[in-house]
């Protein structure tokens, strides 16, 4: 399979004069896309035939002007942006061109009926949008030999001109595939190129699944994995947390005391309350997913793992914990999608399968098929088995999830066409653990 991945390369932009110039590119590239977006959505009877690569050239003949079609219908556009780049154009009409056809499908789609209460009023086509330029490599964009340093076309006092700018770091490092055209991004004052890269991966067969790393996503421990074969010995297992929980405590309390202070006299947080600190946890969250997504993704390739297993927990809504209570706000704060959605996609990238299993029964089952376990009341990691024994809560999950997901490979890899086609989300009368994999290596 084919999967695309961007890398971010920050720019130096040291001097005033190379700020201006990128400044001054990113407007005019907006300004165009925007009166760009109100010929096609006047011509879309027309254009919205047209697939992608196909509707740049009736779009050019209505603004662009040749010398053997010296007469345009709009003759604004060779005036307004003279000496525009070709590809910078295309690039343009492409871009106005997707917004366009955004807003047409989701227009006819109300138009049909299909409304909610969110959707109550028609759309509108906003021009005014913020969109970046891509950079076609040769045309608009060029990396010297060695990575330091690449050469841009910027608009600079009214002109069209190229410029070099440094790149921050060591010499970039690209993974191996097809360099795409980069973007141009800005994050307040930082300006960077957003470069994608095609590459192909190959996954492991199906048929071939007999080692897989499972975990299970908690709220006091952050991941706990597990490495199982398919004859259901556990070859590795460990935990890893959140290295942020002292920074993200404190920024929550002081949420909570701001909150309590606001609201005495029964007044309502305004819009907007607290937006900074908001903003610091959900940054601290998506660093932590990405630094515990690699974690488990580095251990997966050390032990040869063919496929990662996790519980399905999406539209999972909790519901422990009293109103405005910390227990509460910890699960408003659970980052156990975005966690998900890292491994998945590194698990891709690194060649191993990814698949989510239904999660009800893993931490209630115990792992050695001796029935429903017991949580402890005052600590809610540790459970006691039917016959005495205590483990922990999160372990006893991981194993039962590995379970399932060698399970499920091993059915599709046993099983005649057209058996299993229980319903997805469906529990099965026997729940499936750690033990099952034991009974069949036996039996097998």
């Amino acid at each position: 399979m084919e999967i695309i991945r961007s890398d971010r390369i920050a720019l130096k932009t040291d001097s005033a004069e190379q700020r201006e110039a990128l400044q001054a590119t990113l407007d005019v590239y907006r300004a165009l896309v925007r009166d760009l977006m109100s010929v096609i959505a006047t011509h879309w009877p027309r254009l919205g035939p047209c697939s992608d690569n196909q509707i740049v050239a009736p779009v050019e003949a209505l603004i662009h002007p040749t010398k053997q079609r010296p007469d345009v219908r709009y003759p604004y556009f060779a005036r307004r942006y003279y000496k525009f780049p070709s590809y910078l154009r295309r690039a343009a009409i492409n871009d106005a061109a997707g917004q366009v056809r955004s807003f047409m499908t989701r227009y006819e789609r109300w138009q049909s009926g299909d409304r909610n209460r969110r959707t109550a009023q028609p759309p509108r086509l906003t021009c005014s949008t913020g969109t970046f330029p891509t950079l076609y490599p040769g045309q608009c964009f060029q990396f010297d030999s060695d990575r330091h340093q690449c050469r841009i076309k910027v608009r600079h006092h009214g002109d069209w001109v190229w410029m070099d700018f440094k790149l921050q770091g060591k010499p970039r490092y690209m993974p191996e595939g097809t360099m795409q055209s980069p973007a141009l991004t800005v994050r307040g004052k930082r300006w960077s190129l957003s470069i994608p890269v095609k590459t192909h991966v190959t996954l492991p067969e199906k048929s071939s699944v007999n080692r897989v790393l499972s975990v299970d996503v908690g709220i006091n421990t952050a991941a706990t994995w597990a490495v199982i074969d398919a004859s259901g010995t556990g070859l590795d297992r460990g935990f890893l947390d959140r290295c942020d929980k002292d920074r993200t405590h404190r920024i929550m309390a002081r949420i909570r005391s701001a909150a309590a202070s606001h609201t005495r006299h029964g007044n309502r947080l305004p819009p907007g309350f607290k937006a900074a600190d908001h903003r610091r946890l959900k940054h601290l969250s998506h660093n932590e997913a990405h630094q515990i997504s690699r974690q488990l993704i580095n251990k997966a390739i050390a032990h040869d793992c063919q496929a990662i297993v996790v519980e399905n927990l999406k539209g999972w809504r909790p519901r422990g914990g009293r109103k405005r209570s910390t227990l509460k706000q910890r699960f408003h704060r659970w980052f156990h999608r975005q966690l998900v959605a890292c491994i998945e996609s590194k698990a891709i990238e690194a060649g191993i399968r990814f698949k989510s299993v239904y999660a009800r029964g893993t931490s209630r089952q115990a792992f050695d098929g001796t029935g429903e376990v017991r949580r402890d009341s005052s600590n809610v990691s540790l459970c006691t088995f039917t016959t005495g024994k205590r483990y922990n809560t999160d372990l006893n999950a991981a194993y039962n999830i590995a379970a399932r997901g060698l399970l499920s490979y091993r059915r599709r890899r046993e099983a005649p066409a057209g058996a299993y086609r229980r319903k997805p989300g469906a529990t099965p009368r026997n729940p499936a653990t750690l033990s099952t994999l034991w009974h069949n290596a036996i039996a097998g």
